[in-house]
């Protein structure tokens, strides 16, 4: 989307390397890009903290560290118009809005991109077979073959961001959502044939 905001301001908001990423692309389109994480240091891997530090030296970038977003102000007509963000030495500045410390302040942005990592909605399969890694993102086959959507549970099949832990883009979740169908009429097809088959010992054994 950064290019519906060519030539404006931009905040990325994050410290990981999502964040750094983003950021990165971003001054493709941005005047400057501006950078709120929450903490002293960044979480990404080294790559992209020294890619970010290139980019602010060469005035593309500019990184606000200890600072949090707290407000975005506009209209759905027209779109962001400012940011409030705080500030504490300390970092985690929302914690600490009454600490004499903690600077308020507001700056003028033209985009908000939110880069802070994401919560699958999956709780709902808590005590289910389908099987969730330690941050709530389905388990699913995956391979080369047929079948790389199916979970631990007979029939059930993840696609999407519930599975994706990098991409997270409408289009990829698409295109899994197509793999999943597909997996799903599969599934289908081999109890149809499956049910034929016990059909026919059956009548069989009624002979």
């Amino acid at each position: 989307d950064g290019a519906f905001f060519r030539g404006e301001d931009m905040l990325v908001v994050g410290g990981g390397d999502a964040a750094c990423e983003e950021a990165a692309f971003l001054t493709k389109f941005a005047d400057t890009v501006y950078i709120a994480h929450r903490r002293e240091n960044f979480r990404a891997e080294d790559y992209w903290v020294d890619r970010i530090r290139e980019l602010e030296a060469e005035g593309d970038v500019e990184i606000m560290t200890n600072t949090e977003l707290l407000e975005i102000h506009g209209s759905e007509e027209e779109g962001v118009e400012r940011v409030s963000l705080a500030r504490n030495p300390e970092g985690y500045p929302t914690e600490k809005l009454d600490d004499p410390d903690t600077e308020k302040f507001e700056m003028e942005v033209g985009a908000v991109f939110m880069a802070i990592g994401h919560t699958p909605n999956t709780d709902y399969l808590q005590g289910t077979d389908v099987e969730l890694d330690e941050t709530g993102y389905i388990e699913t086959e995956g391979g080369t073959g047929g079948g790389q959507t199916r979970t631990a549970a007979p029939g059930i099949f993840g696609a999407g961001d519930v599975v994706d832990h990098h991409y997270q883009q409408a289009a990829t979740a698409g295109g899994m959502g197509v793999k999943a169908a597909l997996d799903a009429d599969d599934y289908l097809e081999e109890l149809e044939r499956a049910e034929g088959v016990t059909a026919d010992a059956a009548a069989a054994d009624d002979d």
